[in-house]
């Protein structure tokens, strides 16, 4: 059961404070009001009992450095082709897995350098998918490590070069 002022991470909108429950016009049941910390002015409702939403406690400092100390061994994902970058992707950023996140940033950030060095520009789908990965999974990050949400890049960067 989570209270006012928990913070978690929301399948879709990332880290969220728990702001309260409600009930709401022609539904049944209780609903958290969740508030996303780096989405201004949203406000998700997710049922108190539903197990298809999937929400979690966010990750412990020690996890979050854990996690950035793993990214050198994190394989990038090999798609066979659009389609099976979109379901998988799609799995992945529902999933909340952090790991798999890391795994599908890597593998975004690989894509662009290879188009770059062709002289292309990114696709559109990989720029919004790896908004969405970064999303969550640096906006976890930041928030673990309790720092600003822009500063991740350059955390990650500093405590791998060590």
């Amino acid at each position: 059961m989570l209270k006012e002022g928990d913070l978690i991470m929301h399948e879709t909108a990332g880290v969220c404070r728990v702001t309260g429950e409600t009930t709401l016009d022609g539904l049944t049941g209780v609903y958290y009001i969740l508030c996303p910390l780096y989405m201004k002015d949203a406000t998700f409702y997710t049922p108190r009992d539903n197990g298809k939403v999937k929400i979690r406690p966010i990750m412990t400092r020690e996890d979050a450095l854990t996690l950035i100390d793993a990214l050198p061994t994190v394989d990038s994902i090999k798609f066979q082709n659009f389609n099976d970058q979109k379901q998988r992707s799609n799995e992945i950023l529902k999933s909340g897995d952090s790991l798999q996140l890391a795994s599908l940033t890597k593998s975004l950030y690989e894509e662009q350098s290879r188009r770059a060095k062709r002289g292309k520009k990114g696709s559109l789908n990989d720029s919004t998918l790896l908004k969405k990965a970064e999303l969550l999974l640096f906006g976890e990050l930041a928030t673990a490590l309790e720092i600003e949400l822009d500063q991740v890049q350059d955390f990650i960067a500093e405590k791998l070069s060590v």
